[in-house]
Formats: structure tokens, C-alpha cells, sequence
């Protein structure tokens, strides 16, 4: 029993000491704050508003393809005329069930593209911000910069690079380019794979 306590207190000795970063050479854990950094420099109100854009811009698109469905169900509809047959019916009923699937095919597409779109901004900021700290931790002799965020518990204001950050986007405010189109697409397919 007391050899087993033995090799478990030195176990947890090895490991603890193995966890333990040595401060002195440099080593250390720096923190950035991708919302503060995002509000600070207008940058969070920017992206805000060209994924509004691009939305808008799927909305009217997504508008088209809707009108263009509802025209050629139209269309069929008035070649029906007053005494359709029940094979011209059941064929109508077909071409409107196809056109409702197209619709919603094309809406999902649109959703998908918005999240594309939105996913891009949000990994552009990212590398952004990731240039920046690590040349901010280079400086500061940092090993690791990490997110503030609701993984982090605590952490030693000496160690937060946020206003650092900041100060660098600000500098290069003028170099950041907003992308106006969703997820590189021009159009939502209009659900057969084709552009609208």
C-alpha cells in the first residue's frame, strides 16, 4: 500500500511538473478578445453589413426564381383550360409539386450560401487577427496566444494583447477590403444545380 501511495504522489509530481511552463524563458500564454477587437475597430458593424448585402441580395434573387416558378405554373394552368382531364390534372399536380420542391431546393441553397458567406467573413477576421497577435507574441516573447472566450476561466490582465490588436487594425484600417458577394456565388442555383 505505501509503495502504490509512493509511485501515485510521484506520478502526480512528473506530471504537474510536466504542465508547468517556465515563465522566465519567455514562455507564455497571451489572450485576445476577438469580440472586443471586432467593436473596437467597426469591424463587427462592417461585417454586419455586407452579410446583410449579401443576404438582400439572395432575397431577390431567391424573389426571381419564385416568380419564374409561379409563371410557368401559371402558364400550364391556363393551357389546361375549363375541362382539364384527369391525366392533364394529375400532370399539373406534378408540375406544381416539382416547382414547390425547386422553390425550397433553391431556398436551402440560399441559407447555405448565407452561411457560407457568413463563415468566410468570420475565418477572414480570424487570419486577420491571428497575423497580428502572433507578431504581437513574437515581440512579447509568447509561446501561445489563446481566444478570451467562455473557455477561459481566469486570466492575468499582463497576459491580454486585445488593445494591442486593436491598435495594429486601426493602423491598418484603411487596407481592409468588404466582399460584397455571398460565398462566391453570383445567383442561388434554382434547384436543379443551374444558375437562376
Amino acid at each position: 500500500m505505501n509503495r502504490f501511495l509512493f509511485i501515485m504522489a510521484l506520478a502526480m509530481l512528473v506530471l504537474y511538473g510536466c504542465n508547468q511552463m517556465d515563465m522566465s524563458s519567455g514562455d507564455s500564454i497571451l489572450i485576445v478578445d476577438l469580440n472586443v477587437v471586432a467593436k473596437a475597430t467597426g469591424r463587427q458593424e462592417l461585417m454586419q453589413k455586407e452579410l446583410e448585402f449579401a443576404n438582400l441580395q439572395l432575397s431577390e434573387q431567391l424573389k426571381l426564381v419564385a416568380s419564374r416558378l409561379e409563371d410557368s405554373v401559371t402558364e400550364e394552368k391556363e393551357k389546361l383550360g375549363n375541362k382539364p382531364t384527369d391525366e392533364e390534372l394529375k400532370e399539373f399536380q406534378t408540375l406544381v409539386l416539382q416547382a414547390q420542391q425547386q422553390l425550397q431546393n433553391t431556398k436551402n441553397l440560399a441559407i447555405q450560401q448565407s452561411t457560407e458567406f457568413r463563415s468566410e467573413l468570420i475565418q477572414r477576421f480570424r487570419s486577420e487577427i491571428s497575423e497580428i497577435a502572433q507578431q504581437i507574441a513574437i515581440q512579447k516573447g509568447g509561446s501561445l496566444v489563446m481566444l478570451a472566450g467562455q473557455e477561459t476561466l481566469w486570466f492575468d490582465s499582463d497576459a491580454d494583447i486585445t488593445d494591442e490588436v486593436i491598435a495594429v487594425m486601426r493602423k491598418r484600417s484603411n487596407d481592409y477590403t468588404p466582399t460584397s458577394e455571398p460565398a462566391s456565388h453570383n445567383e442561388p442555383a434554382d434547384g436543379n444545380g443551374e444558375a437562376g
